[in-house]
């Protein structure tokens, strides 16, 4: 990994160092006070409170310390190497120069990756369409499962497990919302994956293909690698600023990941006991808010700091909307309760599909991972395949976060998780192959709530067709 760390500052330095400076609120710092309302965002979503978190949870673990602390060495060790003439041109063109990286950047890039793919909010929007309209017509426009699916875990899958109880569903939360005019989230976003088993190829052993679809960037978000060491023989491709193969494969297994796209993120309109902010409502008690400072470095020596309210759910973004794009679908007034905010390890996932032997290994690695949510992919040299719906999902009621909650009623709240081995999984369907395009995970038959909204159906569909017609399958013809 200190390699690995190397090896990557030297072609990626200037993207590791922006991306987390974008992540941790401080492009101030870079360009100045324009940039003021992009990095107040980041801070108040809870951003950096979030990889403090998850850094506890990697340094936790001896394996995932090592990881992270060599890969931090190795780039600094290159950065070491570096004078003035030398920077990346971007750092030139700022007119700053690197930073010597922490293991807590490594924490912020994956915090930027829950973002992008789990950071997307429906809940203003549908809520001020529900009092608009009423509950039937938006139920008629908006329905909980759509009326055409091709589900990635294939319908009619039986459960083999016994789900634990629903939370009670409280009462109606009827609420005034702003008059604002709010957004629907738009697809643009979306993956695809998929394994054939051996009996449909030409070679009698399964073929496994990925395509995320994230944004299209240059440089890449991607950067290939090989991880080559005692115990270790992996390639693929690592997100620039993070240690291991995010998607790839080694001598025995191949894995390949897509969006849930699960509900891990609600707003809790909270009632606070006055305009100082100090107590906020709730299970018939006044509690006390958590004052977090954030102070702000602005390029050329001033510093502006953020003063920004938690609750138990977490924090309250807004009490005054700023104009600022990614603000305008966050309602003021309320607490982001977010599964990034939790404490966590994926490293220690990848660390473990990297070296995993077989299925079992598989679907261990899964349990330590938490977000973004995402489809993993998997293939082995056992002629197993399977996919599985993966991430930390918390227990719901049906509908829990379509809307805006009550941050008043402890009914509302999360109240614990779908147990890892719950999570919706197949192993060699009769079909002879997974796949997924962020369609719904499941039918309508699995026993917990994950979301409301997917990816249309037709990418799924299409996918799932052709794989059924084909045979002799190679690599060429996927």
């Amino acid at each position: 990994y200190f390699a690995q760390g190397y090896v990557t500052a030297m072609h990626r330095l200037w993207q590791m160092d922006f991306q987390t400076r974008f992540a941790s609120g401080r492009i101030s710092e870079v360009v100045g006070e324009k940039a003021i309302e992009v990095d107040r965002y980041q801070r108040r979503m809870g951003m950096v409170y979030g990889a403090e978190h998850s850094l506890e949870g990697m340094m936790a673990d001896p394996k995932s310390k090592e990881m992270i602390l060599a890969y931090t060495a190795g780039i600094n060790a290159y950065i070491k190497t570096l004078k003035n003439e030398n920077y990346p041109l971007e750092f030139k063109l700022l007119d700053y120069k690197p930073e010597p990286w922490t293991p807590i950047k490594c924490a912020l890039l994956l915090k930027q990756m829950s973002a992008v793919l789990a950071m997307g909010s429906d809940e203003f929007y549908m809520s001020n369409i529900l009092n608009k309209f009423g509950a039937d017509v938006t139920a008629d426009l908006f329905p909980d499962y759509p009326f055409r699916e091709d589900p990635i875990i294939p319908a009619g899958t039986k459960w083999d497990f016994k789900p634990l109880a629903k939370p009670p569903v409280p009462p109606i939360f009827n609420q005034i919302l702003s008059t604002l005019r709010t957004k629907q989230k738009e697809e643009g976003i979306g993956s695809n994956n998929w394994a054939i088993g051996g009996s449909k190829t030409a070679s009698g052993m399964p073929i496994l293909a990925n395509d995320p679809h994230l944004d299209l960037t240059l440089p890449s978000i991607w950067y290939q690698i090989q991880l080559h060491a005692p115990g270790l023989n992996s390639y693929g491709v690592s997100l620039p600023g993070a240690p291991g193969v995010i998607v790839g494969f080694n001598e025995r297994t191949a894995w390949g990941v897509t969006n849930v796209a699960a509900d891990v993120l609600d707003f809790y309109k909270i009632r606070f006991k006055d305009n100082k902010h100090e107590y906020y409502w709730h299970e018939n008690a006044w509690k006390p808010t958590k004052l977090r400072l954030e102070k702000i470095r602005i390029r050329n020596g001033k510093t502006r700091t953020d003063s920004v309210y938690y609750t138990h759910h977490g924090p309250v973004v807004y009490l005054d909307k700023p104009k600022y794009g990614k603000a305008a679908n966050v309602p003021t007034g309320s607490a982001l309760r977010w599964i990034a905010h939790d404490r966590s390890n994926e490293l220690l996932t990848f660390y473990k599909l990297n070296r995993g032997k077989n299925y079992s290994d598989y679907r261990e690695a899964l349990t330590y991972y938490s977000a973004p949510a995402q489809n993993f992919v998997f293939a082995s040299a056992e002629n197993d395949i399977a996919i599985t719906a993966n991430g930390k999902f918390p227990l719901k009621y049906k509908d829990q976060g379509k809307f805006i909650l009550d941050g008043t009623d402890p009914k509302a709240d999360w109240q614990g998780w779908i147990p890892a081995a719950q999570n919706p999984t197949v192993k060699n369907p009769e079909r002879e192959f997974v796949s997924s395009a962020n369609q719904s995970s499941t039918d309508q038959s699995y026993p917990y709530y994950i979301n409301w909204e997917f990816a249309p159906y037709e990418r799924g569909k299409h996918i799932n067709d052709r794989l059924t017609a084909m045979r002799g399958t190679t690599a060429d013809s996927i």
